[in-house]
């Protein structure tokens, strides 16, 4: 049992309409889910019932199967697409890419990036100031100073679930070259 929480509150941090909040603990409660105590004439508590823990534990189970179903097609779809960077590389020597984007897709690319010749020369990212994986993060702006440090413009693999033309928009604004982007 934790705090208290009124349908406002609940309503605000899900970013749901109050009536909303309202109608979905009302079906909650005629599943048998969740039970409703009056403790007021204007005070209702709400509980979990039996039924509503075997619910919650099938829907946690359920969303484990999905992201882990989801993390194996996502790690094959990018190995497939490295695979194929990889066979098409433009030119001899070093075969350099460095990753658009530091999150739960570029771990993912990381681990199929060490199953082909690959290299990651950096990682561009906008917001995250901590290194990923042990390497440093630049600024998108600052794609010069790292295609200087590997000694040629690697390739721009975005690795984010963004809309690609609001990532394509950005990587413009800072003169990436289209060309030099390759889109899994």
């Amino acid at each position: 049992a934790g705090r208290p929480v009124s349908q406002r509150s609940l309503s605000r941090r899900v970013g749901i309409a109050l009536g909303l909040t309202n109608l979905l603990i009302r079906r909650l409660v005629r599943k048998g889910w969740v039970r409703m105590i009056r403790v007021k004439r204007n005070r209702v508590a709400y509980f979990l019932t039996p039924a509503g823990m075997a619910a919650k534990a099938r829907l946690s189970c359920a969303y484990f199967v999905e992201s882990t179903r989801f993390y194996a097609e996502a790690r094959d779809r990018i190995l497939a697409s490295f695979e194929r960077l990889s066979a098409e590389w433009p030119r001899s020597g070093a075969k350099y890419v460095a990753f658009v984007g530091a999150g739960e897709v570029a771990e993912i690319g990381y681990i199929c990036l060490r199953q082909t010749d690959l290299q990651l020369a950096g990682v561009l990212d906008e917001s995250r100031v901590r290194p990923f994986l042990g390497m440093p993060v630049h600024r998108p702006s600052e794609w010069s100073a790292l295609a200087k440090s590997c000694g040629t413009v690697p390739i721009f693999v975005p690795m984010s679930f963004e809309a690609p033309e609001d990532i394509q928009h950005r990587l413009d604004e800072v003169c990436i070259p289209r060309h030099q982007v390759f889109w899994l």
